[in-house]
């Protein structure tokens, strides 16, 4: 891996921490300056069969990305997005490249027994990535 990065990825989804993730993203980006990429996955494709409730979910997903693009402009930063399909963790793997870096949320979501059972979708990305990640955590 080199000294620098090239490139900036955040993973999001429709969540205050991950608001707090582009916040932080675009703040690094901006300090470096180079370029950031927020990209969410879209993994229900595999559970929905209704084409109308795929293309609700897809305006959701549009507006939500929208409103962290705005995000970057407050900070000086043009920020690009992406609509993934896939499994989570596998997707940011693939996307990442090595001089990249990911700044992702962990939600806490799992407690007790489940946390053994439930994957960690950062987890997988801290394991898995070609680069380095930065995770930020909920409160």
């Amino acid at each position: 891996m080199t000294e620098s990065f090239n490139r900036i990825i955040i993973p999001v989804d429709n969540t205050e921490i991950s608001k707090i993730a582009v916040k932080k993203g675009a703040l690094l980006a901006k300090l470096l300056g180079i370029d950031a990429k927020i990209i969410t996955v879209n993994d229900t494709h595999q559970f929905i069969s209704s084409v109308v409730l795929e293309e609700k979910l897809k305006k959701e997903v549009e507006e939500f990305l929208e409103k962290f693009k705005k995000i970057g402009e407050e900070f000086g930063v043009k920020l690009e997005t992406q609509l993934v399909i896939g499994k989570p963790a596998e997707e940011i793997v693939k996307f990442a490249k090595e001089n990249d870096l990911i700044i992702m949320a962990h939600h806490d979501r799992t407690k007790g027994i489940d946390k053994f059972m439930v994957g960690s979708v950062s987890r997988d990305v801290v394991r898995n990535a070609p680069c380095s990640v930065l995770v930020v955590k909920s409160k």
